[in-house]
């Protein structure tokens, strides 16, 4: 059976990951926003 500290756990280590997996998406739209916005850069560059 499940004891209150058990659960209490099992929560916290669900909300980490969760957390985890958000921040590890933030990161990863922001890099790919960066390379997005550096290829574009080279785009005007090639244009000039």
């Amino acid at each position: 059976m499940f004891s209150p500290m058990k659960l209490i756990i099992l929560i916290a280590v669900i909300a980490v990951v969760w957390y985890g997996f958000k921040a590890m998406g933030r990161m990863k739209a922001k890099a790919a926003a960066k390379l997005d916005e550096n290829n574009d850069q080279d785009n005007i560059e090639d244009r000039n």
